[in-house]
Order: C-alpha cells, then sequence, then structure tokens
C-alpha cells in the first residue's frame, strides 16, 4: 500500500526550493555575536527536516562551489537569479 503523506494544517511552505541557488548569511548558534559570513550555494536542505525543531530560527543548507555545504538564515537569503550567477 503507498504511504500519503499529508501537510499539517499549520504548516508553512517554504520560500525556497531544493536545488534554487541562493546567497545569504550563516545561521550562527544563539550567543554567537561574531558578524555571520555570507555565502552563496545550491538549496539542498531545508530546514532541519524535524517538526518545530528550527521553527524560532528556520535555517537552510547551501552546497556551495566547493561541495562544502553551510546553513544559511533562511529569513536573510535571497534567490539568485540564472543572470546575477557568476561566470563559470
Amino acid at each position: 500500500m503507498a504511504r500519503r503523506t499529508q501537510r499539517r494544517p499549520d504548516a508553512v511552505s517554504a520560500p525556497y526550493a531544493l536545488g534554487d541557488q541562493v546567497c545569504g548569511p550563516e545561521a550562527l548558534p544563539p550567543g554567537d555575536y561574531r558578524t555571520p559570513a555570507t555565502y552563496e550555494g545550491e538549496v539542498v536542505q531545508v530546514g532541519s527536516g524535524w517538526n518545530g525543531v528550527d521553527a524560532a530560527n528556520a535555517y537552510l543548507w547551501v552546497r556551495l562551489p566547493d561541495r562544502t555545504e553551510r546553513k544559511l538564515a533562511i529569513e536573510r537569503c535571497v534567490l539568485v537569479t540564472p543572470a546575477e550567477r557568476p561566470a563559470q
């Protein structure tokens, strides 16, 4: 039998989808007051995947051109259009 997943009634859509190219500051842990570095990369995960875990401090994971990943603050990210991407 096929399993169907249903969306919770109070769930909110994420502003980005897997594969989107975004730019934004890293998500620092609470109490870390450094100036966050800004990164640009491809969205590979939105949030933690665990219900309610990142509700107060939503984030997403992006894969950088060097194939490493960074956790970015989702509310401060912007979508990078193909025209804005640097030539490779």
